[in-house]
């Protein structure tokens, strides 16, 4: 495969989107088309790949009907997320303007596509984070924005935003013990759902959500915006044409070494001003056991079971819909998880060591995860065949099997891979260990149709695309439900101490 410099220079004009990836440093991006000299197809003995040959879709937001957009949980991701749609706070705007100029990175997000939305509702049991997001539905920086942005309603429930005339899709970025119900109200009412991961915190409560979803006419789409990564499609491209050889291991990881890290995040951030008179604490609790109110709880929920979905639901879900992917591995028959909560004992009840092993018997192949909240070396995923060993990221490191078949005669040097694809720019710019492991991790950039795009908002188009009639969502209900199912699994193991079987007839877990 032979980069042509001039075609990738080309394909950089007009870049719409660079996000927080913005580096402006042309040199960077040239280093990288220098090092992709090789003819790896030629290696591969292959024609070519049709994964990097992808296009975008067409615009389709300024032709289509305006869609009113609710909000559930206006915390840091879904703040996020309506950025995509062109909202931002008037502080993050100051932040990036001087002397009356918008910055590169808000010049880029000036230029992303108008996916013509309206945010028409927002809901959060914070305040603070509810008036922010009023805020933010009043400033849409789109140039050619030619609906005013009016003041979003305030709900004080999830369950009068649902009944709304007023919504037509709601997008729910919540603790996760509240991600299944809410997503249920929402369908049921007709609304179109857009769900961060993980979809839910139970398999009952994912079997229910699945059974709501596929008896509605909604479109359903969960937040594993990794989907829209380049270097998984190539990936399962890889994997389809037999170049990794028979499948027999995959290796998933998480690498963290901070508080932050470790989820434990109640004094950072605007989180020092939480306090049981701006926190409506009965409806974070939704279902959970009843606790007197208590700011650790609240703001660092993810450390707690009553409330989140332990390490494999924060971060195991994501490398698991990843490989998922290339792989189309499903749910696994049997699970074993070992490992404590070791370090973190102020918060919760999460494990900050686990070990699972996933086993797929009619694949001939088992996955592993290993996490640690005390050691910070990143470690891409890594899909290990007979014939090429695969390391998986935002970019592709393929490994020739020293005893490979098929690509005995190729001759390497070294540590040498066997094939190489990084579509990103550099990312020595990104100071903190922290965004260099996201940007690694592959939630930042991706590179198509001659385009560098935000993952993100290449995914929440893709359901606005799919509300119109175009094209369909990538990470359905059906996908969801195994990566549902799959790291509860790992849960029942760790808490039981005992193998946890999958009935797939009548699914339920079979524990010991």
């Amino acid at each position: 495969m032979k980069l042509q410099r001039r075609d990738f220079i080309k394909g950089l004009v007009a870049v719409p989107v660079l996000g927080y990836f913005a580096i402006g440093a042309k040199g960077n991006i040239l280093k990288q088309v220098d090092k992709k000299t090789i003819d790896y197809y030629k290696r591969l003995k292959i024609d070519r790949l049709e994964a990097p040959l992808e296009k975008l879709t067409p615009p389709t937001g300024t032709k289509g009907k305006r869609i009113r957009i609710g909000l559930v949980g206006c915390g840091w991701r879904g703040q996020a997320l309506l950025q995509k749609f062109g909202y931002f706070h008037t502080d993050v705007i100051e932040q990036h303007t001087k002397n009356g100029k918008p910055s590169t990175w808000l010049l880029n997000q000036m230029a992303q596509e108008d996916l013509n939305v309206e945010v028409t509702g927002i809901c959060d049991v914070f305040d603070v984070h509810t008036q922010r997001g009023v805020d933010i539905s009043r400033h849409n920086i789109y140039p050619g924005n030619k609906h005013e942005p009016k003041t979003a309603e305030v709900f004080q429930s999830y369950r009068d935003m649902v009944k709304s005339d007023n919504i037509d899709a709601i997008m729910i970025a919540t603790p996760d013990h509240t991600h299944a119900p809410m997503a249920i109200a929402a369908a049921a009412a007709g609304k179109h759902v857009y769900l961060e991961k993980p979809m839910a915190q139970s398999i009952e409560a994912a079997i229910a959500l699945r059974d709501t979803i596929k008896q509605s006419n909604v479109v359903f789409q969960v937040g594993h915006q990794n989907r829209q990564q380049m270097s998984y499609k190539v990936g399962r491209e890889l994997f389809q044409k037999g170049l990794l050889g028979d499948v027999t291991q995959v290796e998933t990881f998480t690498n963290r070494n901070t508080v932050d890290g470790a989820w434990i995040r109640d004094d950072v951030r605007d989180h020092k001003l939480g306090n049981e008179s701006n926190i409506n604490w009965k409806e974070f609790l939704h279902d959970a056991p009843w606790v007197e109110f208590d700011r650790k709880r609240f703001f660092s929920w993810q450390r707690y079971s009553e409330y989140g979905t332990s390490v494999t639901g924060n971060d195991f879900a994501h490398w698991f819909d990843c490989v998922n992917q290339v792989l189309d591995l499903g749910i696994p028959e049997s699970v074993m998880a070992l490992g404590g909560q070791y370090y973190y004992k102020t918060h919760g009840d999460m494990p900050d060591v686990l070990n699972a092993i996933f086993s797929y018997p009619e694949r001939k192949l088992s996955m592993t995860y290993d996490a640690t909240l005390k050691n910070g070396n990143f470690r891409q995923s890594r899909i290990l065949g007979s014939e090429a060993t695969l390391d998986l990221d935002s970019a592709i490191r393929m490994y020739k099997d020293r005893y490979s078949e098929k690509f005995g005669d190729v001759k390497l040097t070294g540590e040498e891979p066997l094939y190489y694809y990084d579509p990103n720019t550099d990312i020595d710019a990104i100071s903190t260990a922290t965004s260099r492991t996201y940007f690694k991790g592959g939630y930042g950039p991706t590179f198509i149709d001659g385009k560098i795009l935000d993952v993100t908002f290449l995914h929440v188009k893709e359901w606005i695309d799919a509300i119109r009639g175009e094209g369909k969502p990538s990470c359905d209900i059906d996908k969801g439900f195994e990566e549902s199912v799959t790291f509860n699994l790992a849960n029942l193991a760790y808490v039981h101490k005992k193998p946890v079987r999958w009935d797939r007839v009548n699914e339920k877990a079979i524990i010991g």
